[in-house]
């Protein structure tokens, strides 16, 4: 009887840690590519147009509904000359104004799911502290004179990132869609300015393989 019992309770473990693992979610590579609209600060928000925002992850499940993110980013927003000119006063004086900012983020995030793993569609909240190298460049030029001259200011800074998203199936891949809301710390372009926090948030799109 108590050899019956043991089997009984071994095959239950084994069938059980078979179910387990045919359940595991395989590790996967994500692409996305979207937009990323300036929020904060004010120089950022008012003189950047919306960016390019282009991300790849690998993520990793110790746990069914837990995914261990390992993200890279690209963020490239271009600098309205045009709109700072005209608020500085300096437009109709045969100057223009050109630059972008670009930011470079890397991460380990932790993507816990909402949804469980056998559900059609996946919805999930996603956290990430981040280090990101930042490239501030403009050109002003002078028309009348044909004189210009170039700014640069390069950073690296801490950051976070969180958000939410939702996977779901389209054929033989899946779809994946992701808003994330961005704070890159204390960046200061150079020693005339107070150092802010630069935000912005990105929805992006992309698939899963």
């Amino acid at each position: 009887m108590k050899r019956t019992l043991i089997l009984i309770v071994v095959l239950t473990l084994v069938l059980s840690a078979g179910s387990a693992f045919a359940q595991q979610r395989l590790p996967q590579k994500e692409i996305f590519i979207g937009g990323a609209v300036p929020l904060a600060p004010d120089g950022f928000k008012d003189y950047y147009k919306t960016g390019l925002s282009i991300h790849g992850q690998y993520v990793v499940f110790p746990m069914n509904n837990v995914g261990i993110s390992f993200g890279a980013a690209f963020e490239y927003f271009l600098f309205d000359g045009d709109k700072w000119l005209e608020d500085w006063g300096y437009d109709n004086m045969g100057y223009s104004v050109d630059g972008y900012l670009t930011v470079v983020e890397l991460g380990v995030g932790v993507r816990p799911y909402l949804t469980p793993a056998t559900a059609n569609s996946q919805i999930f909240l996603f956290g990430m502290p981040t280090i990101n190298i930042i490239s501030d460049k403009k050109t002003l030029k002078d028309e009348i004179y044909d004189d210009e001259e170039e700014f640069t200011e390069d950073d690296t800074n801490f950051g976070i990132a969180i958000g939410g998203g939702i996977e779901m199936p389209a054929g033989n891949v899946n779809i994946i869609i992701q808003g994330v809301y961005r704070s890159i710390f204390s960046y200061q372009p150079d020693e005339d300015y107070d150092a802010e926090d630069i935000s912005f948030f990105g929805i992006t799109a992309g698939i899963v393989f």
